[in-house]
């Protein structure tokens, strides 16, 4: 509830603190005493238009501010705005305030911290419904009407609707990724054959890793063969075999070894000498054959050179496309074949993710048309009681219908053959729909051109949808308007009865609702120093008495109307 509002610097107000109570509160004064005025302050409190008319003349700025006590269902509604801070703390207070200056900057805070507008905005829809000529008022915003449906319905629609919340919020989360997968599957197809033609191609050649290195030193080798062949014949030559004209160096080291052997005897170190030149002719022999091995190794094979150099070839053209070496060509080919994979694995994920949405939908089709039959019977028995209430404030044969409607779309939701659009709260678009008049069509309650008859019509909804409308403060302006005694006397016990289930602030001139008030303000002017500035009398007592015979019998009190005045109050 409202706790206590501040106002400064606003209009005629040069500084007003008031306290409210949790009951019926009522402002009175005489006309034009400035009982708007703080209507138009509590409008500014919850984010409404500011003006920088509004400010005081002589002053730079305007500042309002509210305390607002809660209950923990109502701290639940308003934190959950936000997840990222606690809005309203854990003991339930609330404190707003709100500062306009000359250029019409505004300034919002929330337990002193920093807000924008339109987060004031939308907390203040949850704080107060404001009825009259103001923007505050939740029942003329057709998105809640579906809520204060299936709050009449209770606790079992409240269950459906958790459950399709929940359930549609599943099915859109798996529907935007088997669009995703789908999406992804029509790309993959265009790239599909590339990638296989790709891993065909590098698998049929069959490469081993380091077999370029060793392919490139064949290669070498095949196209040199006959210097290498000559050169190898012509070492053995020199080195082995020798002939008739030329001895090898064989030859000349076994003579040397001979002639060493011949004068070994005279010293031991020629002895040395001679078996150091033995190991050299071992390393030698082992020299000649490695040599006369290679020779015969060689291939003079043309047709070998050919395939080698085509083998070089076809390394080398997986090499311009896939990677500079062996190892890379190999590695890529790793990547493309996962990727084919994937696109196997993804064609079982998508068939798996369809068989999820389809039960999704079918759950979501049976709870959406389940709770479309109930709410037909809701709004009937609805529209029933808000007639009779508005009977007995006096709009006699005003109509008043519970709008239901869903709609065809291609992509929703199958119900009986249809497919309807379809959203968290199932696949109904409600509205309230309302003619004051005989003559006139219906039309929603937004429309609804007279403060009075707005004011009428609220407190007869409000009076029905006490028990499930979460709003904890209800504010009338000009409910009274243009209505009798017996008709006040009616507007009167019903404000009083709803009062009883939420905060009531109600700007009236009729002593019939003012007397009942858990809390009578009255409004007046002063002037002081040349200046209007307006003041606000907690009305008890004598005091209490004199006002309402005021507002029974004018200026021109009596001491009848004192006394009707206070049986009224005993009453």
């Amino acid at each position: 509830m409202l706790f206590q509002l501040n106002i400064k610097n606003m209009a005629l107000i040069k500084e007003l603190n008031i306290e409210f109570e949790e009951e019926l509160n009522v402002l009175t004064g005489e006309t034009g005493a400035g009982k708007s005025i703080i209507i138009e302050a509590i409008d500014l409190l919850l984010g409404g238009y500011a003006a920088s008319d509004l400010i005081r003349d002589g002053e730079g700025s305007l500042m309002v501010e509210g305390l607002f006590l809660l209950i923990s269902q109502e701290k639940e509604l308003i934190n959950n705005l936000n997840s990222d801070i606690e809005i309203v703390d854990k003991e339930g207070v609330l404190l707003i305030r709100r500062e306009v200056n000359k250029k019409g900057r505004n300034k919002c805070w929330i337990n002193q911290r920093l807000i924008n507008l339109s987060t004031l905005q939308e907390i203040g829809t949850f704080l107060v419904d404001l009825h009259g000529q103001h923007n505050h008022q939740s029942l003329l915003d057709p998105s809640k009407h579906i809520d204060l449906m299936d709050n009449l319905g209770g606790d079992r629609i409240i269950r459906n609707r958790k459950e399709l919340f929940d359930n549609y919020r599943r099915w859109r989360e798996k529907s935007k990724k088997l669009f995703q997968l789908l999406k992804d599957k029509e790309e993959n197809l265009k790239k599909i054959d590339f990638l296989k033609f790709q891993l065909e191609e590098i698998d049929k050649t069959s490469l081993v890793k380091g077999e370029d290195k060793a392919l490139e030193e064949e290669e070498i080798v095949l196209k040199n063969a006959e210097k290498i062949i000559e050169t190898m014949e012509k070492a053995n030559f020199i080195l082995y075999e020798g002939g008739l004209e030329q001895s090898s160096v064989r030859d000349f080291l076994n003579e040397v070894s001979a002639d060493l052997g011949e004068i070994a005897s005279l010293d031991r170190r020629i002895e040395k000498i001679r078996e150091n030149l033995k190991e050299v002719g071992y390393q030698f022999e082992d020299i000649v054959n490695e040599i006369v091995k290679y020779k015969d190794k060689i291939n003079l094979d043309s047709q070998r050179l050919k395939e080698v150099e085509g083998r070089l070839n076809l390394i080398n053209s997986l090499k311009s496309k896939y990677g500079s070496t062996i190892e890379e060509i190999l590695e890529y080919r790793q990547k493309i074949f996962q990727e084919l994979e994937a696109v196997g694995y993804s064609e079982d994920k998508i068939e798996k993710l369809k068989e999820e949405v389809k039960s999704l939908e079918d759950l979501i089709s049976t709870i959406s048309h389940n709770l479309s039959i109930n709410r037909i019977k809701i709004a009937e028995d609805l529209q029933r009681v808000v007639v009779r209430e508005l009977e007995d404030l006096n709009m006699k044969r005003c109509q008043f219908k519970v709008s239901i409607n869903s709609y065809e779309d291609d992509n929703g939701i199958e119900i009986d053959g249809k497919k309807y659009k379809i959203g968290p709260k199932g696949i109904d678009d409600i509205e309230f729909m309302i003619s004051p008049n005989v003559g006139e069509r219906l039309r929603p309650l937004a429309r609804i051109v007279s403060g009075g008859e707005v004011s009428r019509i609220m407190l007869a909804l409000k009076s029905i949808l006490s028990e499930v409308d979460q709003v904890p403060t209800l504010i009338f302006d000009e409910i009274d308007s243009g209505v009798g005694a017996r008709l006040g006397e009616v507007i009167a016990q019903k404000l009083k009865a709803l009062s009883k289930k939420r905060q009531v602030i109600c700007v009236t001139h009729l002593p019939q609702i003012a007397c009942r008030a858990g809390k009578h303000f009255y409004i007046e002017k002063y002037i002081l120093n040349n200046q209007t500035g307006i003041k606000l009398i907690d009305m008890r007592g004598e005091e209490r008495i004199k006002e309402i015979a005021r507002m029974l019998d004018g200026s021109q009190m009596s001491e009848i109307t004192i006394r009707h005045a206070q049986k009224m109050l005993d009453r």
